[in-house]
C-alpha cells in the first residue's frame, strides 16, 4: 500500500537523523507473480524506487548492488533452495545491522505512548492513527 509506505518513509525521516534504520522489502508471494495482471515485480521495483529513493537513500537495503532492485523475492510458501539461501542472507543482514547499532536510551513514558498507540491502533483497525487519537492517548 503506497500511503503505508510513504508514512514508514516520513516516520523513518522524522525519527531517525542518524540514518541508523535501515528498511529492507520482502516479497513473499513469489509463487504467486505470474496472477497479478498487468503489474510485474520490475514496474512494482521501479514505483517503490520512485517513492522511496529521493528521500530514504541511506536508509535502503538493495536486492541488487546496482541499486535497480528492492524486492527481496521469496516464495515462502514453497521454498526452493534459493529461497533458504536467500532467507539466512536477509537474517544475517539484518542481524549484522543490529549488532552494529548503538542502543538509544529513550524515557520510559514513550515506550508507554508507544505500546498504546499500538494497542489502539490494533483496536481500531487501521495502521495509522489521527492526531486527535494521537493526541487523546498522550
Amino acid at each position: 500500500n503506497k500511503e503505508i509506505l510513504q508514512h514508514c518513509a516520513q516516520t523513518t525521516q522524522t525519527v531517525d537523523q542518524d540514518g541508523d534504520s535501515k528498511l529492507l522489502i520482502v516479497g513473499t508471494h513469489r509463487d504467486l507473480e505470474k496472477q497479478c495482471i498487468g503489474e510485474t515485480r520490475d514496474d512494482k521495483n521501479e514505483q517503490l524506487l520512485e517513492l522511496l529513493t529521493p528521500s530514504l537513500e541511506g536508509h535502503l537495503i538493495y536486492f541488487t548492488a546496482d541499486g535497480s532492485q528492492l524486492i527481496f523475492p521469496l516464495n515462502t510458501k514453497d521454498p526452493n533452495e534459493d529461497d533458504r539461501k536467500l532467507t539466512t542472507e536477509l537474517c544475517q543482514t539484518m542481524w549484522s545491522i543490529k549488532e552494529s547499532l548503538v542502543p538509544q536510551k529513550i524515557p520510559l513514558r514513550w515506550l508507554v505512548f508507544h505500546q498504546e498507540i499500538q494497542a489502539l491502533s490494533k483496536k481500531k483497525n487501521v495502521v495509522v492513527l489521527s492526531l486527535q487519537d494521537c493526541s487523546h492517548v498522550a
